[in-house]
């Protein structure tokens, strides 16, 4: 299978109109320590609201009471809604801190980053390495996904992918997400094949000059928090 010169173009152009320069994507490597920062981007990047300006908020916060490096895990994300009071109070005080907020205004998912957290500990999945563990495990892997789809909704499974994809699953590649993204740019209302999407996105990678996988969590983080303009697609 080959791409087309003009094919190719187009889906360059989305990526640099859509990802904006590639010297600021945010990479996985900075949550690898911390299942909280995982659970807070993956479940914000639902609202269309940016999750890592949320993300930055909660380590500001958590910075301003710790004077190490941030590694929290399930437990230690539930524990800052317990010093707030509530998910009304996080959104507040943790999600917007020391920004004004608003209820009304920009909408943090801070109910279904509780929620999240809260059935994640429940499956002893507290941390980056319990997730690692249980992902050598099917039947666990299963009970933790559906954990995710009773929080996040049955069309979740793009947030469910960036989820896995911060915390460094191994060999989860956002094969979906590419077909998205790919019949986005390219103007299509159904899905790419998947191995046209996959060579496609290669091949970007290779004109944009970053490795396939950053520009996949790049996709995946956009699409992400885009989704609902793609809702015929997906």
């Amino acid at each position: 299978m080959t791409v087309s010169a003009d094919t190719l173009e187009a889906v360059v152009a989305a990526c640099r109109d859509r990802l904006g320069d590639p010297s600021e994507w945010v990479t996985p490597a900075a949550y690898r320590h911390s299942l909280a920062l995982c659970i807070i981007e993956s479940v914000q990047s639902s609202a269309g609201y940016s999750a890592v300006a949320v993300v930055d908020r909660y380590l500001a916060y958590r910075q301003a009471r710790l004077d190490r490096p941030i590694t929290d895990g399930a437990r230690d994300l539930l524990r800052t809604f317990e010093e707030v009071g509530s998910s009304d109070q996080w959104a507040g005080k943790v999600g917007s801190y020391k920004r004004r907020y608003s209820a009304t205004g920009v909408q943090i998912e801070a109910r279904h980053i509780q929620q999240a957290a809260e059935r994640l500990h429940q499956l002893r999945i507290d941390n980056i390495d319990d997730l690692l563990d249980a992902a050598r495990d099917e039947a666990a892997m299963e009970q933790i996904h559906n954990a995710w789809i009773d929080v996040c909704g049955e069309n979740s499974d793009v947030t469910w992918t960036h989820f896995l994809m911060l915390a460094g699953i191994p060999g989860v590649r956002p094969t979906r997400v590419a077909e998205v993204f790919v019949s986005g740019a390219l103007g299509i209302s159904e899905a790419t094949d998947p191995r046209r999407a996959e060579e496609l996105l290669e091949a970007t990678a290779a004109e944009l000059s970053v490795d396939p996988d950053q520009l996949g969590c790049a996709i995946s983080r956009w699409l992400s928090a885009n989704s609902h303009r793609f809702a015929e697609v997906a």
